[in-house]
């Protein structure tokens, strides 16, 4: 039961955390669209990030982090959830498999769309660039930096950590199936 207790703890810090995090951000990206003169000048030169210079493909990373972060909170709100009724000990309940299961697939989706948006951006940022140097390299130096660029560890722990999850819900989902049934023959 300790360890249940410090799990909540850290989830409901992180969670806290989390969202002072996306309401910064977010007051940072209303002041940078309708009050960016009231910014100090350190801060001005992020308001070149909405000139028409850049195309749709620059913002693919920052738009698909903004909303893996959103969902990356969505799915702590889905464990918050599942350690409160372990605090219960109600572990066989449909709301522990079913919170278990949408954060384990938000969590594999993160994942997943992150290394998407990092492939894209690579290949826009590999065919720019090799058109402004104009050099011609080997498909397999292309392929190997793609991947390198692309693969990174925090991705590879989030689909690791939502699998686990999935694989969690689907322990329980068998359990419980198994706890009625021990029910039923008592």
């Amino acid at each position: 039961m300790k360890t249940i207790k410090i799990l909540k703890a850290l989830i409901n810090i992180l969670y806290v955390l989390l969202l002072i995090a996306l309401g910064i951000a977010t007051l940072f990206l209303i002041m940078l669209l309708f009050f960016d003169d009231s910014l100090p000048t350190i801060l001005q030169g992020y308001k070149m990030i909405f000139s028409s210079f850049f195309s749709w493909k620059t913002y693919l990373i920052p738009m698909t982090t903004a909303i893996n972060f959103v969902l990356f909170i969505i799915s702590i709100s889905f464990l918050r959830k599942c350690v409160s009724l372990f605090m219960e000990s109600d572990f066989y309940s449909d709301d522990v498999i079913k919170s278990l299961k949408k954060a384990g697939n938000l969590f594999v989706f993160i994942g997943v769309s992150t290394i998407i948006a990092q492939l894209f951006s690579v290949l826009y940022i590999q065919n720019l660039a090799q058109n402004i140097i104009q050099i011609k390299a080997s498909f397999f130096y292309k392929f190997l930096n793609t991947v390198i660029a692309v693969i990174d560890l925090k991705s590879i722990f989030s689909i690791v950590i939502g699998l686990f999850l999935l694989l969690f819900s689907k322990i329980f989902e068998n359990s419980r199936t198994l706890k009625l049934e021990n029910d039923l023959t008592i």
